[in-house]
């Protein structure tokens, strides 16, 4: 998957929002650019290859993997842009 520019609809997230860049100069990571928002959500975007797209057509799962070394971090995977004021449901 490749990572873009995960900018959505102002309307979508709360105000104050605002884009970072995770990991930004850390040589062991890839760059992840994000919206942060006040109420602690960081949104990230994937567009999946045409071969993913594919199997995920065929029914192959997602999967997610988190490299938290520490307690788990919550995690709110959707298809499509949501309504980020209003939180998962």
């Amino acid at each position: 998957m490749e990572i873009v520019d995960p900018r959505v609809d102002p309307r979508l997230v709360p105000e104050g929002s605002r884009a970072i860049v995770i990991a930004e100069h850390q040589a062991e990571y890839c760059d992840l650019p994000s919206v942060r928002t006040p109420n602690g959500y960081v949104i990230t975007r994937w567009v999946p290859s045409p071969q993913e797209r594919a199997a995920i057509l065929l029914g192959e799962d997602i999967f997610v993997t988190l490299l938290s070394y520490g307690p788990i971090n919550p995690l709110f995977v959707t298809v499509g842009p949501v309504n980020w004021n209003e939180g998962p449901s």
